[in-house]
């Protein structure tokens, strides 16, 4: 019949459906997801090394005298009783415990800040991160002052070493080509521990700029870890995950950025199917 509309041939045809138009990524998003795994990282690792830390003051690993493959049995008991007394008057010092206790809060701290902002972000984990990031900052004097004496123990203990270990090679080459007299030997000494100790003064000055170095490190880490969780987008971010994105575009998914339903306007599948 004229001006009835035509059917096409098959089945009937369903209605286009109407796509959403594109959403981006929220902004505010990144930051979270890398500080929180950078967080993870120095969470982990600082508690690895502060174990390992724990471990040589109580004698554990390795022992200096392993080191010494020239070495008579004798210098190498008294290497290892004398590290065994350094060890032992660096667990008398206060900072160095002060500064253990600092380590584990901020450990502990940088995990849980980091689950929260990157495995399960929620408001609270930039709290924990900006917490952590001052903590950092107020325990940093202590680091140096526990670094600077640990480095002070560690050039004494080298010097000490480095003695022991002249003393026995002394011994050895005595024991091999003896002196003509004492002035002789006491001249073979000094030109063994000459030779020795020649590079200690580069070592030691290394040791205290490695801990300058170390610390101002931790200090632009930590800057710009209060810098970035202080964004107002980084907090809109985050709360909007908390809550579910509800002023956000229906079917839209802020923490990953992507529409995760189907398009408004589209056809729904049927229950059951």
């Amino acid at each position: 019949m004229a001006g009835t509309p035509q059917q096409p041939y098959g089945p009937p045809q369903q209605p286009m459906p109407q796509f959403s138009p594109h959403v981006g990524r929220q902004p505010g998003g990144t930051a979270p997801k890398v500080w929180g795994v950078l967080l993870l990282v120095l969470g982990f690792l600082g508690l690895v090394f502060m174990a390992m830390n724990v471990a040589s003051m109580f004698g554990g690993g390795l022992k200096a005298s392993m080191f010494g493959f020239n070495l008579s049995p004798e210098a190498k008991v008294e290497i290892d009783k004398l590290v065994a007394d350094v060890a032992a008057a660096s667990m008398n010092q206060w900072s160095t415990w002060a500064n253990l206790a600092a380590e584990l809060v901020i450990a502990i701290l940088s995990l849980i800040a980091g689950f929260l902002l990157v495995v399960k972000p929620r408001p609270v984990g930039r709290k924990l991160a900006l917490a952590r990031a001052l903590l950092v900052l107020l325990a940093l004097p202590l680091y140096g002052l526990a670094s600077v004496d640990k480095a002070d123990m560690s050039n004494e203990l080298t010097e000490r070493t480095q003695r022991i270990m002249v003393d026995d090679m002394a011994r050895q080459e005595e024991a091999r080509s003896p002196s003509k007299n004492d002035e002789e030997r006491e001249k073979r000494r000094t030109d063994m521990l000459r030779q020795v100790q020649m590079m200690q003064p580069v070592t030691e000055a290394a040791q205290y700029a490695g801990v300058a170095v170390v610390g101002l490190g931790i200090l632009i880490i930590n800057g710009l870890l209060l810098f970035f969780m202080t964004r107002p987008a980084v907090k809109e971010y985050l709360e909007s995950v908390a809550s579910g994105g509800d002023h956000a575009i229906p079917g839209y998914d802020p923490s990953m950025g992507i529409a995760s339903g189907p398009p408004p306007g589209s056809a729904q599948p049927p229950h059951g199917s």
